[in-house]
């Protein structure tokens, strides 16, 4: 069924800081004066921030020294496609006019997604500090960005500094499947029996993990209907236009609302469609979070979706 309208999302206000002497760890954990965690720049997904991982760790690699200004864009998770393009990528909107005081970023570089953003957003190569798990550093100085936004939902302008890097393109009536068939987790179970129903209605099946960062771009900035189960892919409706409409397929046992977040931010219209399946692996315990649990979707209630939304105005809202 189509969601609620969300409630109106809060954001805190952002900042730059500035701290003499300063350390980052790892995954852009920051730690000023007698090992304060700085919360505000960083995140744990599994526990309240006062019981943050670091707090647990009874030893911590001795930190490399970094003779200059060092700007820590990384953030936990950042690995992740989601991640980086939601939270990493807007925290450099609020470095704009500091680029000439700034010596290096401490940064993800390690994955062909990340090489081709840092491409994008032309950060020289001298200035590139790769981020990493085990990494300990002490800077002269390091500047932080705050998250523009919050964690896995950046404000609209974060949301438009990211969309500024898109192609510019025509919108048009394309529809786009993103298939999961070859991923280890959150697969769709019977995509064979969904595939002649979304061709039929004049659906592309495309994988954009095999895709460039620039080819998922154009997909999604001329798509109009997107059918997708949770996952990272659906990262890209940061680029869709207006009015585009959405339809993301969810396990019984995981509800995560951020694409739906990300979908009422960008003016989408979006519909949740609550599968079955993971039985074996709640019933087993293998997947203690449930959050990777295989998806199966009844043909007939997708079918019956689909109509429902191809048949809204595609007038924007």
């Amino acid at each position: 069924p189509l969601l609620e309208k969300p409630n109106r999302i809060e954001y805190p206000e952002n900042f730059v800081l500035r701290v003499p002497n300063g350390r980052v760890l790892g995954d852009g954990t920051v730690v000023v004066g007698e090992n304060s965690i700085l919360a505000e720049s960083t995140t744990d997904f599994h526990r309240k921030q006062e019981h943050h991982y670091l707090l647990n760790e009874h030893r911590v690699p001795n930190p490399e020294r970094f003779d200059g200004r060092l700007a820590v864009i990384t953030s936990p998770g950042s690995a992740n496609y989601f991640h980086w393009t939601l939270d990493s990528v807007p925290r450099l909107s609020l470095l704009a006019g500091l680029e000439d005081e700034i010596d290096g970023y401490y940064i993800d570089s390690r994955s062909p997604f990340h090489q081709e953003w840092l491409g994008m957003l032309g950060i020289p190569e001298n200035k590139i500090v790769s981020a990493s798990p085990g990494r300990h550093l002490e800077a002269k100085e390091l500047i932080i960005p705050s998250f523009a936004g919050i964690a896995g939902l950046p404000s609209m302008e974060g949301l438009d500094f990211v969309a500024s890097f898109k192609p510019t393109t025509t919108k048009s009536d394309r529809r786009v499947y993103l298939s999961r068939a070859g991923a280890r987790r959150r697969r769709i179970q019977n995509e064979d029996e969904l595939l002649p129903l979304l061709e039929r209605h004049g659906f592309e099946i495309i994988r954009p993990g095999e895709m460039t960062v620039r080819e998922q771009m154009e997909t999604f900035s001329t798509a109009d209907v997107v059918v997708a189960a949770h996952g990272a892919e659906l990262t890209n409706l940061a680029f869709c236009a207006r009015g585009a409409r959405v339809i993301e397929f969810l396990s019984p046992y995981y509800h995560n609302p951020c694409f739906k977040q990300l979908a009422a931010a960008r003016a989408l219209r979006h519909a949740a469609l609550v599968g079955s399946g993971g039985e074996k692996i709640f019933r087993e315990q293998t997947d203690a979070h449930h959050v990777w649990a295989n998806i199966r979707v009844d043909v007939d209630v997708l079918e019956k979706e689909l109509l429902l939304v191809l048949n809204q105005p595609i007038s924007n809202p």
